[in-house]
């Protein structure tokens, strides 16, 4: 009787003990996730090029500087800055006056000179006749004959001496070397000048150069004849690509830039002095692989990407290339071909199941 008292409430216990037990199991097995709802896109191939931008400047290939060939004190200026000339134009007068005397002079000089060579040729010619009649000897003859070289050769002296004092009177007139605007003027009437001093200083917007900074952490990435695209703001349109015709080899002091240049045709509308937005193309793959942005994670372990095979995603590290708004390029980790998540990849994890809502559009 006894026994059995004792017996019934340890059996009540052994049974409560393993009820505990199995509903302790219960508990520790996880319900089934539910699948992740994304979108995903395949990964393409597409050209892919590695570009670096920069803001330049505009500036005229030819800016030469309207200069006096010959000294003189300036009687009037015909043009003003911001002013269109045409090469040859008139753009200022010097005192002429010195000029046209020492012109006249050696013109008088000229005049002479031809007198007395038709007078000593003459000479020449009757002394050759009296040699044949035996009056004068040959010596004499000689003698004559020396001074018409002579004076031929003080002739044709005094015809270049004419050249030349005409030329410097024309050079009075001071002419435009080249069409283009005048950027500065730097004489006024009264002025007195020398031969070289510059009147004006002319731009031309026919031929540009084109010069655009780049970090100087780039330059051993660049390389004359890369290609350039450029724009400017006050000519949109379709963008001008030209090569790279010369990389400055000095570091800027203030901007810590090295600069490259190209040189063009003005397709229209550019001004010198203008800003132009420019990109270098510094390399160019035809069969990049590429995918969405949204594809990519930041994870602690770095970038990864989840791959989908059926109804659940792989984690991936990746290597990332060139980056933009539409696309990001991964060099290392994805092949062409292979399915990514896209919209709702930041929610996923190694192994997750995912539901295919729809296909991103291309």
């Amino acid at each position: 009787m006894n026994m059995r008292t004792w017996i019934r409430p340890g059996c009540a216990v052994l049974l409560a003990l393993m009820l505990v037990a199995c509903g302790q199991e219960d508990a520790a097995a996880p319900p089934d996730q539910p699948a992740v709802l994304i979108t995903t896109e395949l990964a393409e191939q597409q050209v892919v090029e590695d570009l670096e931008f920069s803001l330049g400047r505009l500036q005229s290939n030819v800016d030469p500087r309207i200069a006096a060939e010959v000294s003189g004190r300036v009687l009037s200026v015909a043009v003003e800055a911001g002013e269109s000339v045409q090469r040859g134009q008139v753009v200022a007068q010097l005192d002429a006056a010195d000029y046209r005397a020492a012109a006249d002079g050696a013109a008088a000089d000229v005049r002479r000179l031809e007198a007395l060579v038709e007078q000593q040729q003459r000479q020449v010619e009757r002394y050759r006749q009296l040699v044949q009649e035996n009056f004068f000897s040959v010596n004499a003859l000689d003698e004559v004959e020396a001074q018409l070289t002579a004076l031929r050769a003080q002739l044709a002296a005094a015809r270049s001496g004419v050249d030349r004092a005409r030329n410097n009177l024309d050079r009075t007139a001071v002419r435009a070397p080249a069409s283009g605007v005048i950027a500065e003027r730097l004489v006024s009437p009264g002025d007195y000048i020398g031969a070289g001093n510059p009147l004006f200083h002319l731009s031309t917007d026919q031929m540009l150069r084109v010069v655009l900074p780049f970090p100087e952490v780039l330059s051993s990435r660049l390389a004359v004849g890369q290609t350039l695209r450029l724009r400017v703001p006050t000519a949109p349109g379709m963008p001008v690509e030209l090569p790279i015709t010369e990389i400055r080899p000095v570091i800027g002091a203030q901007n810590r830039a090295i600069e490259v240049l190209a040189e063009m045709r003005n397709p229209g509308g550019w001004r010198p002095g203008g800003s132009v937005n420019g990109e270098v193309v510094l390399s160019r793959r035809e069969d990049a692989v590429v995918i969405p942005p949204l594809a990519v994670i930041r994870r602690p372990s770095g970038l990864v990407v989840y791959v989908v095979t059926d109804d659940q995603v792989q984690e991936r590290l990746v290597k990332v290339g060139v980056e933009t708004a539409e696309f990001v390029e991964i060099v290392e980790g994805l092949e062409a071909g292979e399915q990514v998540a896209v919209e709702g990849a930041s929610y996923l994890t190694d192994g997750a199941r995912v539901r295919i809502a729809q296909e991103r559009a291309a």
